[in-house]
């Protein structure tokens, strides 16, 4: 199966830069002229047209990152973008005619995150988009709380990790980590020494390399069909027997002893009570199709309009992969300028989705969901509810929402250069479910804070968030809009 996805690694480059030189040259030129009918909704802002340059230009930017999980990285983003000319038939309606975006990263805590990606809407003046990507994500300390309606449970822990003790409810993320780095005594079975902590009880280490494409179709002005394949090969490895320094409970936590090792860590004791398959990886192959509508004017900083998306998985056996199972996945987004006359850039944005994943999904699946706008991973974290740790809330049913106030309150250029700035107060919402049936509108988590953007050149997003819920406070430097 890997030696095929090896191949189609290489197809996929090679069709990659075969297809840039016609979309980015001089055969432009020669295209067809007559675009298809589209929802007026779509078509740019005239301020923003104004603004829009033609031709090609890049933005290489230095990655400066903050993430709860992640740790501080650092690393670079290169994007060369072709934008056409005003003379082409969908230049007032697309963000960029075609983007090659490459990325390098790592962080302080081991995390790599390292892709190559191509979008080109509207390909050679037709109803068609096509996206590709080919990715490495590699995280030492990606999280596990388990899975179903048990992870919407609070926060709890014995006094310095010590059994018998008074547990501690409703606790803080710090207050939990910090009992976890306390030496307890050995359960016994796989903890094969005397005394052991729990600083990897929720830490498991995913090695993930993956080979995307979707086309999507444009018609009745708004509406769009979506098909999309994604092969992946995911290697997990386990915290269990792990060394590391640890405290002393008998002094307070004011001495550190010498390293002990990790004890079974929560994925392991999931896996050992048949709760969850996959605990050493596997291949996927997802066959994606779904439909959306969407008005929209400008995906990367939308000022008005709606997108609407429902989308089926499947993966199967029969196409290569290790799982049998399927996914369903609604999403809805709108945008909106308020007060145009009062305030002239101030947007009310908001999201709401549902995602189901079968029986049959690996562990590390079960978090992910897919939309037409990209992969989104669990509950929790910057993508779905800042202020909890990425995929704190995991089920084979999950919903989740935001509500957001952009206000673009600056807008200068520095040379050739367009920088506009945003203050960006939010909300976020969700919560999980063990299957359809038990689905209800009670016991929702929340999260608020608020943040700045730095848009640059309209199509890239620069975001400085910090957010608060009642288990932790975080702060993140990312790409892009949460949603």
């Amino acid at each position: 199966m890997f030696c095929l996805f090896r191949i189609l690694s290489s197809i996929w480059i090679s069709c990659v830069f075969v297809s840039i030189f016609p979309v980015f040259g001089e055969g432009l030129q020669n295209l067809p002229s007559v675009r298809i009918p589209l929802d007026d909704g779509k078509r740019l802002d005239p301020g923003e047209l104004s603004e829009k340059k033609e031709g090609w230009y890049t933005t290489v930017v230095p990655l400066l990152s903050s993430d709860p999980v992640r740790g501080q990285g650092g690393g670079i983003r290169a994007s060369l973008f072709f934008n056409g000319t005003k003379k082409d038939p969908y230049y007032e309606y697309e963000a960029y005619r075609s983007k090659l975006t490459l990325q390098v990263f790592q962080t302080n805590q081991g995390v790599r995150n390292h892709f190559i990606q191509f979008d080109s809407p509207y390909i050679f003046n037709t109803a068609f988009r096509w996206k590709s990507s080919l990715g490495l994500d590699y995280n030492p300390n990606s999280q596990y709380f388990g899975i179903g309606e048990s992870s919407l449970h609070s926060l709890s822990y014995p006094l310095r990790n010590q059994p018998g003790a008074s547990p501690i409810h409703n606790a803080n993320f710090d207050e939990y980590e910090s009992s976890q780095s306390y030496i307890r005594p050995s359960r016994g079975g796989s903890e094969i020494t005397p005394t052991v902590s729990d600083q990897g009880y929720n830490q498991y280490l995913f090695n993930s390399t993956t080979l995307f494409n979707s086309i999507d179709y444009t018609f009745w002005k708004a509406w769009k069909w979506v098909f999309a394949n994604e092969i992946s090969k995911n290697i997990i490895k386990h915290t269990d027997g792990t060394w590391n320094p640890s405290r002393d409970p008998t002094f307070a936590g004011n001495l550190w002893e010498t390293s002990v090792p990790n004890g079974e860590s929560k994925l392991t004791q999931d896996y050992n009570a048949g709760k969850i398959i996959g605990y050493n990886g596997g291949e996927i192959v997802y066959l994606r199709a779904g439909i959306a509508y969407d008005t929209r004017d400008f995906e990367p900083d939308p000022d008005r309009g709606i997108l609407v998306e429902l989308n089926v998985s499947n993966v199967s056996k029969r196409t290569g992969s290790d799982f049998n199972y399927n996914k369903l996945f609604f999403q809805t987004k709108y945008f909106y300028k308020l007060f145009p006359s009062v305030f002239e850039e101030l947007v009310f944005a908001t999201r709401g989705a549902l995602g189901y994943t079968s029986s049959g999904a690996p562990f590390s699946e079960v978090r992910y969901m897919w939309s037409l706008d990209g992969p989104i991973t669990g509950i929790g974290g910057l993508q779905t509810m800042r202020g909890f740790r990425q995929d704190r809330f995991v089920a084979p049913m999950v919903g989740f929402g935001s509500v957001e106030l952009r206000w673009r309150f600056a807008t200068f250029k520095l040379g050739d250069e367009l920088f506009t700035l945003s203050l960006v107060p939010f909300y976020d919402y969700g919560r999980v479910w063990n299957s359809e049936k038990s689905l209800n509108l009670q016991g929702y988590k929340h999260s608020w804070g608020g943040g700045l953007r730095i848009i640059w050149n309209q199509a890239t997003v620069i975001l400085i968030d910090f957010a608060k819920s009642r288990e932790d406070t975080q702060m993140f430097v990312d790409f892009s809009h949460a949603f």
